[in-house]
């Protein structure tokens, strides 16, 4: 083989372990889920352009749109047993809907995972559990609350309140607020040994 045939060869590796380095990061677990889990479901949550409303598909269940710049868009959270995305458009006045399987976030057989990705400074703040108090008129998150900022590097997976996804008792309205830097986050949901 010649010298010139050598550098394409190496550059054709160099450039396919890069490519797969990249690829298995990817798809990495995050670093906290537990030896022995599986990935059930995974799904993302996508900033829509602020101001308008998306007209497309659900992408095979595994996306739900939200207006970059919301202000309170709403995602309805159902226990039907399984995982899938029943309504995936939160833009405009629409109400998406997530279902869940509940029973295995109150037994905690399951975690779910949760990273924010895209332009430094997009934020996500889902507030779960939403009433209102009558004497002030502010919404209150009842349940909780789950904040995401991205920063500079790269962005790692986090732990994600059970109680978001514990629809066991009643339906949940998740209340969501982006920025106009909010582009994608996304969820991953594992059964953990038990």
């Amino acid at each position: 083989m010649n010298r010139a045939h050598s550098l394409v060869a190496i550059t054709i590796a160099t450039t396919l372990a890069i490519f797969l380095g990249l690829a298995a990061e990817s798809l990495a677990a995050p670093a906290d889920v537990p030896a022995g889990s599986k990935l059930e479901f995974s799904f993302n949550l996508v900033g829509y352009p602020a101001g308008k409303v998306y007209t497309g598909n659900c992408g095979d269940g595994h996306r739900i749109f939200v207006n970059r710049e919301a202000n309170q868009a709403l995602i309805l959270v159902h226990d039907t047993g399984d995982w899938s995305i029943a309504d995936c458009n939160a833009t405009g006045d629409n109400r998406a809907e997530l279902d869940v399987d509940a029973a295995a976030v109150a037994s905690g057989t399951v975690a779910v995972y949760a990273r924010i990705l895209g332009k430094t400074g997009g934020h996500l703040k889902i507030c779960f559990g939403t009433v209102t108090d009558f004497t002030s008129g502010e919404d209150l998150c009842l349940i909780g609350l789950f904040e995401l900022t991205r920063g500079n590097g790269q962005s790692k997976f986090k732990l994600a309140p059970a109680a978001m996804f514990d629809a066991s008792l009643e339906d949940l309205i998740w209340s969501v607020d982006t920025n106009a830097d909010f582009r994608i986050v996304q969820f991953r949901v594992y059964s953990v040994p038990e």
